[in-house]
């Protein structure tokens, strides 16, 4: 059952990682970058790669190289192993934009950060992580932090229902609104877009996370994001839909009535999404105001025949809304709405 309740771009996130003071949450075990530096530029220059099958029945490829020093060193530099595994996570198109950079593992921290398992670059579609199959220092398969990365990925490359920040800071949008995190994040309970010490309140890491999950549950590691998303049933649906079924936009819903005289008409609008709604009048007819009501009161009133724009208002929470009607004349009045919601 979702926990929605009744009831609220940054920059592209720059990770510089640092070690932790004593008695710190622990450090990251990825980080989400703007783009390479020189170091990490020269790396990325001198690998080699190629196209492969993800082998999942889709005829999808996935590009996948590996660095100069790595092809020396590495003890599990497959491509096609990395190709295969992409293939059993959840995915749209977005995977033919993917590059995977298996570096060796002195060197992920020259392109990711100190202390850091994996990255991934947006702009770039690029994730980097070692070439060695080992465990990131909190126990996480090199498997699961692909995976995670994937989320990144599959995040930065879905849209979300405005004025929101983008998925890959936020969330996609259906886990977004299943796990309450536009509420939490106006409580102060969450930090997205964040870096370095908020990592673990940070909504977008928690989704990648989670996302991982879905395709290796890793009990025995530890979750250590905020303890309400640890992903249940309702949040692995949602991650699921928004992988297999992305949100594109809004809808419109027609809502039609009688208003009697001087008297009021409240039209249940069911908001499963949070992102702005938008309430318009089909026709002007004077003499009645057209209104949104949430269980907190009035949202905003406007009337018939003086109105030059629409009712707008951002759901944050709220699981519905109360479309109010409400007649200022001396006879019954009808009207035709129209509302756009996410």
């Amino acid at each position: 059952m979702s926990r929605r309740r009744a009831g609220a771009l940054a920059g592209v996130i720059i990770a510089l990682i640092a070690g932790p003071p004593a008695g710190a949450a622990p450090p990251p075990r990825d980080a989400v970058l703007a783009g390479p530096g020189p170091e990490s530029a020269r790396i990325s220059a001198g690998a080699v790669g190629d196209r492969y099958s993800l082998n999942d029945g889709s005829g999808a490829t996935v590009a996948v190289t590996v660095s100069a020093a790595c092809r020396l060193v590495c003890t599990d530099a497959d491509p096609q192993r990395i190709a295969n595994l992409i293939g059993g996570l959840l995915h749209g198109p977005e995977v033919e934009r993917l590059t995977v950079q298996l570096d060796a593992p002195f060197q992920v921290p020259l392109d990711c950060g100190s202390r850091v398992t994996a990255c991934y670059y947006p702009s770039r579609g690029l994730i980097v992580l070692s070439g060695n199959d080992e465990p990131a220092r909190d126990g996480a398969s090199r498997a699961l932090v692909l995976a995670h990365e994937y989320g990144h990925h599959l995040a930065s490359s879905r849209v979300s229902p405005v004025p929101f920040p983008p998925p890959l800071l936020w969330g996609t949008p259906r886990w977004a609104s299943h796990e309450d995190v536009c509420r939490m994040r106006r409580a102060g309970q969450l930090v997205a877009g964040s870096v370095g010490a908020d990592y673990y309140e940070d909504p977008g890491e928690a989704f990648a996370e989670a996302y991982g999950r879905v395709h290796f549950p890793s009990p025995e590691v530890e979750w250590k994001w905020v303890a309400s998303l640890k992903p249940g049933a309702g949040a692995l649906r949602a991650i699921r839909e928004d992988a297999l079924d992305p949100w594109t936009g809004r809808t419109s819903v027609a809502v039609a009535g009688r208003a009697p005289a001087h008297g009021v008409v409240v039209r249940s609008l069911p908001t499963p999404l949070d992102g702005t709604v938008t309430v318009q009048g089909g026709r002007p007819r004077h003499g009645i105001e057209l209104g949104l009501r949430s269980p907190l009161g009035a949202l905003g009133m406007a009337r018939f025949g003086s109105l030059t724009r629409p009712v707008d208002h951002t759901v944050c929470g709220e699981s519905r809304l109360g479309v109010v009607m409400r007649s200022l004349r001396d006879r019954s009045s009808s009207f035709r709405l129209r509302v756009q919601r996410p």
